[in-house]
């Protein structure tokens, strides 16, 4: 099945009085992808129930190095757009500037109250290095490293995934007006 769009014309379609049988036929779902929508939505809501914030975060530099900022989103459980935050860096690099994004929204989220939290950024490297896939290498990278882990403590639970730039334009935006909070040169 395609992406959420295809998934509310499904539902749209159960909400205005099809039966199964009649959206299967109509959208040429197998019972079992069907069960796998069903599975997707049932897991959304339990997400919710449960407490859990997400977190999506990201830097970005113009030049690298080059001016940078940070951007960062909070999600309430009821997925609502709690807090959106963004910040100029300074000069420093794309990698710099994506774990900053991560602790400005972490420090956020511990801030707020929250226990439970899915992060979500597009810097694979930032992804796999917090999960222990990749080892931090860079020595200007370790420090913020281990600050993004010790935050990451304040947390009874929490799951860090890297999502595909398009689904984090939210974050981005925020990290390009944190670059745009620039000082003008004197």
């Amino acid at each position: 099945m395609g992406d959420n769009a295809d998934r509310a014309v499904i539902f749209r379609a159960l909400a205005e009085g099809l039966d199964l049988a009649q959206v299967r036929e109509r959208f040429g779902l197998t019972k079992d992808e069907l069960l796998v929508i069903f599975q997707e939505v049932a897991d959304y809501y339990g997400e919710r129930a449960a407490g859990c914030w997400r977190l999506f975060c990201d830097g970005a530099s113009r030049g690298n190095p080059g001016p940078a900022g940070a951007g960062a989103v909070l999600f309430n459980p009821l997925g609502e757009a709690e807090t959106q935050l963004a910040r100029y860096l300074g000069e420093t690099t794309n990698n710099v500037a994506e774990y900053q994004a991560l602790i400005l929204g972490l420090q956020e989220a511990v801030r707020l109250g929250v226990k439970k939290l899915q992060v979500f950024a597009d810097s694979e490297l930032l992804v796999r290095q917090l999960n222990g896939q990749y080892r931090v290498k860079s020595p200007h990278l370790l420090p913020l490293w281990r600050l993004a882990k010790n935050e990451l403590q304040n947390f009874e639970a929490y799951t860090i995934s890297h999502i595909p730039r398009a689904e984090n334009c939210l974050a981005d935006d925020l990290a390009n007006q944190g670059i745009d909070q620039r000082p003008p040169p004197r």
